[in-house]
């Protein structure tokens, strides 16, 4: 993902003069077609992330894009941005799901997981797999490596938003120093029961695979609560605030 985020000692103007420096467009961008044609290629599926520039000048989205075998299937603009983010990046407002041959595919970016109705909106939209790109970096002098509170929130909100919705979910992060920041890692697989099928670690360069049987585990979770309790046991008509017929009280 090539992200000009806030970091460091670096302004706003500086963010978006870089940000205006890569941004593309979706699907025409020389990037976006080079790495559609790598995934046409080697007849694989790729989700990868860009700064998407906007039909107007000056307009940015932080997106993902999902490419396969057949080329260019769709993207996703993120949709709740980060206190800085929003100096540069107009948010997306819709949550597409994909369907292809291999399940109904999800996408989320980083800070979209701290939020659990994105995931619910995707599930409940006939997501099977959930898919989050992320550039998400420890935070300085709040605990050592896996006790970082940063790393816990990070791997929590993985195996939560996996268990909460029944779905498989897929995370990847940048890893290394940007900036001055600490990116962690821990790109991983989770099943729709919350187990970490696989993990590359806090800290470390490289690829995990690992094959995985959707429909299997999307039907060991039926089983284990007994039935489709998202249709069941959900209480959508209570949800008052939710709905929009209470007012929020938090947050200022």
């Amino acid at each position: 993902m090539r992200y000009p985020a806030i970091l460091g000692d670096e302004t706003i103007e500086d963010a978006i003069t870089k940000a205006q420096g890569i941004a593309e467009s979706v699907p025409d961008g020389t990037s976006v077609q080079r790495l559609i044609s790598a995934a046409m290629k080697h007849n694989i599926h790729v989700v990868f992330g860009l700064i998407e520039a906007g039909k107007q000048p000056g307009i940015f989205y932080d997106t993902l894009v999902l490419a396969g075998p057949q080329g260019y299937i769709g993207s996703y603009r993120k949709v709740h941005l980060t206190l800085s983010e929003n100096f540069i990046f107009r948010p997306g407002d819709n949550w597409p799901v994909f369907d292809m041959a291999l399940g109904r595919v999800g996408l989320l970016i980083c800070y979209d997981k701290s939020s659990p109705e994105g995931c619910r909106e995707l599930t409940l939209s006939g997501a099977e797999l959930l898919v989050i790109g992320s550039a998400w970096a420890a935070n300085p002098g709040h605990g050592d490596r896996e006790n970082n509170s940063a790393v816990r929130r990070y791997d929590l909100f993985d195996r939560v938003r996996a268990l909460e919705n029944s779905r498989w979910l897929i995370s990847s992060n940048f890893v290394g120093e940007l900036g001055g920041s600490n990116f962690i890692g821990f790109s991983q697989i989770v099943d729709p029961l919350g187990g970490i099928v696989v993990s590359s670690g806090l800290d470390q360069i490289g690829v995990v695979t690992a094959e995985i049987d959707i429909c299997a585990g999307l039907a060991g979770a039926l089983v284990a609560y007994g039935g489709p309790r998202l249709i069941r046991d959900r209480r959508a008509d209570t949800y008052k605030v939710l709905n929009g017929s209470l007012p929020v009280v938090v947050d200022g």
